[in-house]
């Protein structure tokens, strides 16, 4: 998968807890979720999702942070696809920007994805308080292909056990599942309600509009995700 919450529920975390101290260098984080298409880079994979994440994060220094799990997608219709996959992301972060490099590596079952890693340098410049704009390039050693992507995220918490999100990008391919130029516009609107500092639930809805090179059609998406930190 594409990490079950990148950018928006994982970005509220912080916002509705205390981040890492010296004396608590690793956080620990569950989560599950359904969504009603899984859309991934703009290609859907499946209807009716179920999904789990395990995930762990390494405060490695002031500025240095190592996160890494796994999670198992499988559709619950007529479908057998599933999804399984373990990753490491390393970035650097400080109050004007963060960069990283993540590793995955993914397994399909009953899927035009195959199986391998993806390679996926990215750099996020924090323009503000609330916003981001963020690119990342990654190769699929499954496909052989190339994606990369720009996109800008807003995020702001609305007291202090909620929080919305709001991210908006397009994509670019190389060869990439028959993709080969400018790919999706994509969108996605997530609130974040937190019972406490260690359980949340998220609600999302987003959207891929294919754009010129892309062999998919207009998708709109919806789900939840249930998330536990340690």
């Amino acid at each position: 998968m594409n990490r079950l919450i990148p950018a928006l529920a994982l970005a509220a975390t912080p916002c509705l807890a205390d981040p890492p101290s010296e004396t608590t260098p690793i956080g620990i984080e569950v989560v599950t979720g359904y969504r009603s298409e899984y859309i991934h880079r703009g290609f859907k994979l499946a209807d009716d999702l179920i999904d789990v994440q395990v995930e762990a994060e390494i405060a490695l220094s002031n500025e240095w942070v190592l996160n890494l799990g796994g999670n198992y997608g499988t559709a619950t219709g007529d479908e057998d696809f599933s999804e399984a996959a373990a990753f490491l992301d390393l970035r650097y972060d400080t109050k004007q920007w963060t960069a990283g490099l993540a590793a995955t590596w993914r397994d399909y079952q009953d899927s035009f994805f195959k199986d391998g890693f993806d390679l996926n340098p990215s750099f996020t410049w924090h323009l503000t308080e609330d916003w981001d704009l963020g690119t990342g390039i990654a190769y699929d050693t499954g496909d052989g292909g190339w994606y990369g992507n720009l996109e800008a995220s807003w995020s702001k918490p609305i007291n202090k056990s909620s929080f919305v999100a709001v991210k908006a990008g397009t994509s670019f391919t190389s060869d990439y599942y028959g993709s080969d130029g400018w790919n999706d516009l994509y969108a996605r609107l997530s609130y974040t309600y937190a019972f406490n500092d260690s359980v949340a639930v998220t609600p999302f809805a987003g959207t891929s509009i294919p754009m010129e090179s892309s062999p998919q059609t207009d998708r709109l998406f919806a789900g939840i995700w249930f998330e536990v930190n340690f």
